[in-house]
């Protein structure tokens, strides 16, 4: 009997900061967990918790060497909702910051598909790799049956 093994959603990744990946060309963000109104020391708030793989610079996309944070935590206002619908998937992404609506309010940060066809298939290209390489991992572990 094969095993459907899965892995629970933890934060030990730390909290996504939406400035430190400003300048990033892609992040790839595998949503694992939705949780609305999570209690927080500043009050309720929507959460998610994902594994972020974040690629800098078009030298780590070349190289398809980007950074990679398992199990962090959104919880962002506009980001954490927009995740609410991908748990279980995936989307490509870059975060941006758009001014307020309402004079004297705060900017939002907001995410932003990635549109363009070469970083989307040096994305995918790496994510299939990963991919390979886990299910190498599997093929090559002993049998205990």
């Amino acid at each position: 009997m094969a095993l459907n093994l899965m892995d629970i959603p933890t934060a030990n990744g730390g909290w996504f900061k939406p400035k430190d990946n400003l300048d990033a060309v892609a992040i790839l963000l595998e949503v694992k967990d939705f949780e609305r109104q999570r209690p927080t020391p500043m009050g309720p708030k929507d959460s998610v918790v994902a594994d972020v793989t974040t690629f800098r610079s078009r030298e780590q996309l070349e190289k398809l060497a980007p950074e990679v944070t398992r199990g962090q935590r959104i919880e962002q206002t506009v980001l954490a909702k927009d995740l609410e619908s991908v748990v279980g998937g995936a989307v490509l992404v870059t975060v941006a910051q758009v001014p307020p609506s309402k004079p004297g309010g705060y900017p939002a940060w907001v995410w932003k598909q990635v549109t363009d066809t070469g970083v989307r298939s040096q994305v995918l290209a790496y994510a299939d790799q990963r991919d390979a390489a886990l299910q190498a991992a599997v093929a090559e572990a002993p049998s205990f049956d």
